[in-house]
């Protein structure tokens, strides 16, 4: 996986990121104004967007949305250990619950660590009785409920 990521980085240039910071701040920023803003022409930007699409390194374009004012203002992150042998099927099983934002593989302190977004605590203590927790192949879980978040945005290393 370290190779593929090395030579997809190679493909982008200086123009490359720039277009990426441009449509990740507004998706819908019309390529005439992007190539205005960079000095080529619409052509030129269209086809790099296809590229930069056709390579897997934008993978789609989407609207970012408020959680909070579509009432799912509570946050936690859930640390689930497993029994061993049974990580894959646990974070597969997981991954297809809805209020579950994120499933991630870690090493330390327990096996998965969750995101999970509900409307409020004790719909995320529901999840974690009806959704985690029983889940075959679960063992424990522990839950750090978040109190504000400072920032909370994709990843921005491209500036």
């Amino acid at each position: 996986m370290g190779r593929k990521r090395k030579r997809r980085l190679k493909l982008l240039d200086e123009m490359d990121r720039k277009i990426i910071n441009v449509l990740r701040q507004d998706c819908l920023t019309p390529f005439v104004k992007i190539a205005k803003s960079l000095g080529v022409n619409e052509g030129t930007i269209r086809h790099r967007v296809k590229k930069l699409t056709k390579h897997g390194i934008i993978k789609g374009f989407t609207v970012a949305t408020d959680p909070a004012i579509l009432g799912l203002g509570a946050i936690a992150f859930v640390v689930v250990t497993v029994n061993p042998g049974h990580v894959q099927q646990v974070a597969q099983e997981l991954a297809k619950v809805s209020y579950i934002l994120e499933v991630h593989e870690v090493h330390t302190y327990g096996d998965l660590l969750l995101k999970v977004r509900a409307p409020s605590f004790g719909d995320i203590a529901n999840i974690l009785s009806n959704d985690i927790k029983t889940v075959e192949g679960v063992i424990s879980s522990q839950v750090i409920s978040v109190l504000n978040v400072w920032k909370d945005e994709l990843v921005s290393l491209l500036r």
